[in-house]
């Protein structure tokens, strides 16, 4: 080795070279795409991934391959007998030369810490952003995404519920993150994703920042337009007023829905399937420290069974299970369409034709797209001719609006669809209320949780559809099709039949025998 080439820097090899060129490479292409950031109106979520997570991936790379290489390289030069150049650098701030890298180095330096104190930064923005979570991994993330968007928390950024504020959940989100994204490389995740989301931050420290539990202290009118399976799809809507009661005693007396978020209550109880809709046993502790226990007398399970199921203390997610992501039944979305005249009512069975053409099994989107679009079509082609004439734009646009609904609702790749997620508010599609009140938990001293709907809402009316926000209708009508008594549906030879039991999510209401056994 020559004189020359012994006081030669150690980053002089084709390691530390190939580390330079990813640095300098990987700066220079991060402030590009900052600037593009910030001149792009709308920026693609691809972008920012780039920007924030593989051009900064690139760079510690880098580096690490600078800092081997001159690691390496003293350590060949030790070999050959000549350690003039030591494996750390001298500083000698007398020698001009050395003054001069120094201060180059410093200003390098200073200069990269800012850019990636920056990246830093952005990079923590943008994994905490609507678009990382929800387009990112797209197909998986698809469904969760595009109901959120539909949804009244559709300004509430997701990390303010899936995370939180502080930085310790901040830092398990990502590292349970981690586990996702190799899933999603894989291809091992499963599909519909399960729920719930076990080890989810309570609701407490997250719900109750917004929805103060002891402000809910009043009733609630729900209005819900609805459209019969007729020819002329009578429309009707159904009116009731919702005790949602309070959780405070400074209030009053707690009563109504919210009595079980009641700050003096605490109720808990085991579920025996993952998703949380078998209920076998539940605990109510009351304001004096009394404690009741219910057992499902139903339930096959025995006492030692039961014990060893996990407890869950009840909170506001145990009912408002899905509160952004909810995946409505086809029936409930057409009558939602047809109520605001995207899909005209006075199309002849088009509620029928609609939600018959959204139930059907297609295997993609683009062929649900050509299916609802022919089912339609030929139903009035053939039974309807001088309406399919007449009417095309009308039938036109009510084929979009329902192709509309099976895209914000329906995700084959992914196996989701209303049947998939149960969401326990109310007691129509799913079991909801009855996992509980369902007349089959008794205490030791005989006390039975009441399936009584009226301790939760005043009966419903049926009347004219009105516009929504108005008073209730005054009218004589039954207002459930079947006379029903105060519990239950009565039907010969059946004990009790619950809403959910007819109006199973996806399917039109059960009117004979026949709908329900061969």
């Amino acid at each position: 080795m020559s004189p020359d080439q012994r006081h030669r820097g150690l980053y002089r090899n084709r390691t530390s070279y190939l580390g330079s060129v990813l640095m300098v490479g990987s700066a220079v292409l991060i402030v590009l795409a900052m600037i593009a950031q910030a001149t792009i109106t709308q920026p693609s979520s691809y972008v920012g991934i780039v920007t924030f997570l593989i051009l900064p991936g690139f760079f510690v790379i880098g580096l690490v391959a600078l800092l081997w290489g001159m690691r390496r390289e003293a350590g060949r030069r030790r070999k050959v007998g000549h350690d003039e150049a030591l494996p750390y650098p001298k500083l000698d701030l007398n020698d001009r030369g050395t003054r001069q890298r120094f201060v180059l180095a410093l200003v390098l330096g200073t200069v990269l810490a800012g850019l990636f104190a920056m990246v830093g930064y952005h990079g923590y923005l943008f994994t905490g952003s609507n678009a990382f979570c929800g387009t990112t991994c797209h197909s998986v993330m698809e469904p969760e995404y595009e109901a959120y968007l539909g949804s009244s928390h559709a300004r509430v950024p997701c990390v303010d519920c899936h995370v939180g504020e502080g930085a310790g959940f901040f830092v398990k989100s990502k590292l349970s993150g981690a586990g996702q994204v190799l899933a999603v490389l894989f291809g091992t995740f499963e599909r519909p994703i399960p729920v719930p989301i076990h080890h989810l931050r309570p609701a407490r420290e997250t719900c109750e920042r917004c929805h103060w539990p002891k402000k809910f202290y009043e009733a609630t009118l729900v209005q819900q337009p609805h459209f019969r399976y007729d020819e002329q799809n009578t429309p009707e809507q159904i009116s009731l007023l919702m005790r949602t009661g309070g959780g405070d005693s400074n209030f009053g007396q707690s009563t109504g829905i919210h009595w079980h978020m009641a700050i003096q209550n605490e109720i808990t109880y085991a579920a025996s399937d993952p998703q949380r809709q078998t209920i076998p046993w539940v605990a109510i502790k009351r304001p004096d420290g009394s404690v009741v226990e219910y057992r499902d007398e139903s339930s096959p399970m025995s006492e030692d069974d039961v014990a060893a199921l996990p407890r869950r203390t009840m909170d506001c997610i145990d009912c408002h299970n899905r509160p952004s992501h909810r995946f409505p039944p086809p029936e409930r979305s057409v009558d939602l369409e047809m109520a605001a005249s995207h899909i005209s009512p006075t199309l002849p069975w088009i509620k029928t034709i609609a939600v018959e053409a959204l139930t059907q099994s297609y295997p993609t989107k683009e062929a649900a797209s050509d299916g609802i679009r022919k089912t339609i079509r030929e139903h009035y082609d053939k039974d309807y001719p001088e309406v399919a004439k007449a009417r095309a734009a009308e039938i036109g646009v009510a084929i979009d609006a329902t192709i509309a609904i099976y895209r914000r609702s329906i995700f084959p790749e992914m196996k989701v669809d209303w049947r998939s997620y149960p969401d326990n508010i109310g007691h129509r599609y799913w079991p909801g209320c009855f996992r509980c009140h369902d007349d089959k938990h008794v205490s030791p001293e005989g006390q039975r949780l009441s399936m009584d709907c009226t301790l939760c809402h005043t009966a419903p009316q049926r009347g004219p559809v009105g516009a929504l926000g108005g008073l209730m209708p005054a009218t004589e009508e039954e207002w459930h099709p079947w006379k029903m008594p105060a519990k239950h549906v009565a039907i010969e030879a059946h004990e009790a039949l619950t809403c959910h039991q007819c109006h199973a999510a996806g399917r039109r209401p059960r009117g004979e025998c026949g709908d329900c056994h061969e």
